[in-house]
């Protein structure tokens, strides 16, 4: 763990680092005080800081991020219960129709008898964003993709600087295949990123039964703070004997889910030692302990607490974990690979963090990738240290960013209050799918630049146009219904929002093209 000690030297430990900002506390007096009284942020009564914290910050007054921050979550948490309401009553009606044939169906099935009700548990039961996007094959690798460099491929196989050779079969690292059976890695990565918004009934149907895959299981993970299942991943294999790869893709933010995106824009952190200043709500969901920003074994243990969980619950990374050395040992050859999109894309960076953290070596010496979309930031410039120097070193990290998507843009980078930051390689795809390999972070990295406004407007217009009438272009398999074209009008009025969609992710990923030489 050198390199882990290295990367956190400039960050002496004189005491406490954390900033927690409880939205719940926050008065709209509060709200007029920061943006015109400007007291220091650690002043506040919503504001838990420690004591290295309030040294750091000082007289540092919030600044309109931090303001704006509070005033998004103040409308997400107003909006929590109608939104759960009219979510649950929206995705009811929706598989009703869906899965009665619509309206003529309907009349058709109650004349024999046979109307179907929907049950969210059950395999034929999709969520909204399996409304938006009702895909579930896997589209296999053309067989010039490989020859001609289209798509990501090339990413899969730059390690320090080699390209391997393309014709013979690349690989993402050593030991981790490029194509697996016909399907590119980052195929099966953004589709099981998005199917893992699911039930888990519906994942084990399309792991065994359409990709032809190996279910191992599907798990809910138990969050102390808010004291429910909040964290929900699955993981497969390509076989059930001798598999070549051990998947594991997180649950994302859900669309009718406020406590979710109030997550993804939050600007609490907690100083985890050598990871640095970690997202305070991502370690909740993986399983934080206590919000201590000085004792980080006693934060993040290294083996879960006696108790830590009502009886029959579990705590998402302990479980993973065991369950990833179970698979690892049953597949001597496999590799490890971890994707989600949204929050799912923030558990599957910080997962492997944390298990280097924890010195867990022998997992992540089998670590082939990690690939994620749409992915909030996590921690600080720290955090992107001690991950590439603790788990790129032997791994890739693809963080796929889909034009004006909101959800990479947050939480907001406001230093020195919250010093969020991008780590890994930002793989960005423009309006019509055009991608390129960016050193830093997206075009308007905090969102509300305004030189981008028009721009951001247009895209927004352009790809409800172009999700209308791609289909004529690209085959009956990027024809969109009516749910997804509603849902792309969104942007109209929040531009950002329907580019989040993992739709766009998997149009990106099937049909875009990126310049070689941007990866050489």
């Amino acid at each position: 763990m050198a390199a882990a000690g290295s990367a956190a030297a400039g960050r002496p430990k004189l005491g406490e680092e954390k900033l927690i900002i409880r939205p719940e506390k926050v008065r709209f007096i509060d709200i007029l005080s920061l943006l015109i009284l400007r007291r220091p942020i650690t002043s506040y009564a919503f504001v838990d800081a420690g004591d290295q914290t309030t040294r750091d910050v000082g007289i540092t007054p919030g600044d309109i991020f931090v303001t704006l921050t509070e005033i998004i979550q103040k409308a997400l948490a107003a909006a929590y219960y109608p939104a759960k309401i009219i979510g649950a009553i929206v995705e009811l009606l929706l598989n009703f129709f869906a899965l009665n044939g619509g309206l003529l169906g309907i009349i058709w099935n109650i004349i024999r008898f046979k109307l179907v009700i929907p049950r969210r548990e059950a395999a034929n039961f999709r969520t909204m964003i399996g409304m938006i996007d009702g895909r579930t094959e896997l589209k296999p690798a053309p067989a010039a993709s490989v020859g001609d460099m289209r798509q990501l491929q090339v990413l899969d196989v730059v390690v320090s600087g080699e390209v391997a050779d393309l014709e013979s079969g690349g690989y993402v690292t050593a030991g981790t295949p490029l194509v697996l059976r016909q399907y590119l890695i980052l195929e099966i990565t953004v589709m099981a990123a998005k199917i893992a918004y699911e039930n888990a009934a519906f994942v084990k149907n399309v792991v065994n039964n359409v990709w032809k895959f190996n279910f191992v299981g599907f798990y809910n993970g138990w969050n102390k703070f808010l004291k429910e299942d909040t964290t929900q991943a699955f993981v497969f294999t390509d076989r059930a004997k001798d598999a070549s790869v051990v998947v594991v893709a997180f649950r994302g933010t859900e669309p009718f889910n406020m406590q979710d995106w109030s997550t993804d824009v939050n600007l609490s952190w907690l100083g985890m030692g050598a990871m640095g200043h970690v997202h305070a709500g991502f370690l909740k969901a993986l399983g934080l302990q206590e919000e201590d920003g000085k004792d980080t074994n006693r934060a993040f243990p290294k083996d879960a607490p006696n108790g830590a969980a009502p009886i029959g619950k579990h705590i998402a990374y302990y479980k993973l974990r065991e369950v990833i050395r179970d698979q690892l040992k049953a597949h001597p050859q496999a590799r490890l690979v971890i994707t989600g999109h949204s929050l799912g894309g923030a558990l599957a960076a910080v997962f492997p963090a944390l298990l280097a953290l924890h010195g867990e070596t022998e997992i992540l010496g089998r670590l082939g990738t990690v690939q994620t979309y749409g992915q909030p930031r996590v921690g600080d410039a720290t955090f992107v240290s001690f991950f590439r120097a603790e788990v790129e070193k032997a791994t890739a990290f693809y963080r796929v960013v889909y034009r004006y998507d909101v959800v990479p843009r947050v939480p907001f980078d406001a230093p020195p209050v919250a010093e969020f930051t991008h780590g890994g390689s930002c793989v960005y795809y423009d309006g019509w799918y055009d991608g390129k390999v960016l050193p830093g972070d997206a075009p308007n990295p905090n969102y509300f630049d305004p030189r981008y406004l028009l721009s951001m407007y247009g895209n927004a217009l352009g790809d409800l146009l172009k999700g209308a009438f791609l289909w004529t272009r690209a085959g009956k398999d990027y024809r969109e219904g009516p749910v997804s074209l509603l849902y792309r009008a969104s942007g109209l009025l929040v531009p950002g929002l329907a580019s989040h969609s993992p739709r766009d992710y998997v149009n990106a990923v099937r049909l875009g093209r990126i310049a070689p030489k941007s990866l050489l």
